[in-house]
């Protein structure tokens, strides 16, 4: 019998200290670089743009900070919960959740029959058995386990009224529409993320889902400012990965280093990096959502909430329409709006929403669009496409971290962040470093 032998990475028993390049700095090339300078590693990030947070960005309108992406955390971000402790970042509670029927414009608490009928036990039984490991950070453990797309996935097991439960949200959330052949491995992580799926204690005193005070851009900027060498507003122009090191051609000039760090998508960075035929074929095998967040004044609506338009989540013919919106603060009329499609339809049909509501649409403030939630498709997964991208770490000097090889959620971002710089790049002597720990025991189930 031949026993295939694992192939040493670059420097993964290296003990001295290594420069490294992060391109990208929202929260997972953030993390990553903190973890390493922790580690007594020199780190420089590079950030096209004029500020760092990525998908977490938030402006202040009015004297008052509105995120644009994410910034809600669960009882099940722990990751989170420490790093907000570490830098001091203040939290608050919240906004309620609510499910708003466009048709009747009426507001309802999330359906949850899942947690008080009998597929909820069949869903643990499931998860012990074939995926075990969905809590842990990355995908790859599970993905081949949950590749089927979600629709059929949920008939097969009778799983259903999971759908029912956390569909809306999913949807809302800029995930996807579940008639659209995402695989369930997607829908299962943002599930078990909610922290609906299981007791576990509150964190940081808050009994519900929490945020950061004065907009969640403000933890990534306080974790920028402790970082010796983040650089904004740099546009990478080519990628230079040879035996010797790394060099990052900038319009600012060029940077050297031992290693390179992508967080941010490889289709995204493609264009202008030396990739290998592997490289290629991961990234065109790549999915994203066009998704789009309005922060707008509109008066008339329901108030005090975040709520997610049912008949617009539920399937995908409702593209370009707004699948939710966030009202924030009860003495004003601003508010955030979420949708998917092409710009033009969605700036056409918000205003139809808006008046479908009962509300006025009065001044578009501000519009971003994301090319949000990089992932793989039913087949490729099946086929072991993330086991493939995770054999990548550390070749060519090169490795991966984000949403794509994480999921795009805060938390686990952040945890894989963490986790890849403890494993691939050990603390040189006389640093710190925090070290990974075993996985926590399965947390004790709701019901």
């Amino acid at each position: 019998m031949t026993v295939r032998q694992e192939i040493p990475r670059p420097y993964d028993d290296a003990t001295g200290p290594r420069s490294v390049v992060v391109v990208g700095a929202g929260p997972s090339g953030l993390v990553a670089a903190r973890e390493l300078e922790r580690a007594g590693h020199r780190v420089t990030v590079l950030e096209e743009q004029d500020t760092v947070a990525g998908k977490c960005q938030s402006v202040v309108l009015d004297g008052r900070a509105y995120d644009l992406g994410g910034h809600i955390c669960t009882n099940q971000y722990e990751r989170t919960a420490e790093l907000v402790t570490e830098l001091d970042v203040a939290t608050e509670r919240t906004s309620r959740y609510r499910v708003l029927d466009v048709a009747a414009g009426t507001a309802s608490r999330q359906a949850m029959a899942f947690l008080r009928d009998g597929a909820f036990r069949r869903y643990r039984e499931l998860r012990e058995r074939e995926f075990p490991r969905i809590a842990e950070p990355g995908l790859a453990h599970s993905a081949q386990a949950l590749a089927a797309p979600v629709s059929r996935w949920l008939a097969e097991h009778g799983l259903e009224s999971m759908a029912g439960s956390f569909g809306t949200g999913y949807t809302a959330a800029g995930y996807g529409y579940l008639d659209d052949d995402v695989p369930a491995l997607y829908f299962v992580k943002y599930a078990e993320m909610t922290g609906l799926l299981s007791r576990r204690p509150e964190l940081l005193g808050h009994g519900g889902a929490f945020t950061v005070v004065g907009g969640f851009a403000t933890l990534w900027r306080r974790v920028a400012e402790e970082l010796k060498d983040v650089r904004c507003a740099v546009r990478v122009e080519s990628v230079e990965r040879h035996a010797g090191g790394v060099r990052v051609h900038t319009d600012a000039g060029p940077v050297e280093a031992d290693e390179l760090v992508l967080a941010v998508a490889l289709d995204r960075i493609l264009p202008v990096l030396d990739a290998t035929e592997e490289e290629r074929d991961l990234a065109a095998r790549i999915r994203s959502n066009a998704y789009h967040t309005v922060l707008a004044t509109a008066s008339g609506l329901p108030e005090d909430a975040f709520y997610f338009l049912e008949g617009h989540t539920a399937t995908r013919e409702a593209t370009g329409h707004c699948v939710s919106y966030h009202h924030r603060y009860p003495d004003s009329d601003v508010r955030t709006f979420y949708s998917y499609g092409r710009p033009e339809d969605v700036g056409a049909l918000l205003r139809d929403d808006v008046a479908a509501l009962g509300g006025r649409l009065e001044e578009v403030r501000l519009r971003r669009q994301w090319a949000f939630m990089p992932h793989f498709g039913s087949d490729d997964l099946a086929d072991g496409v993330l086991d493939r991208l995770d054999a990548l770490q550390g070749r060519a000097r090169t490795y991966y971290v984000g949403g794509l090889p994480a999921f795009e959620l805060i938390e686990c971002a952040v945890a894989h962040a963490q986790d890849f710089a403890r494993r691939h790049f050990p603390p040189v002597d006389g640093a710190h470093t925090p070290q990974i720990t075993a996985a926590p025991p399965p947390p004790r189930d709701a019901h």
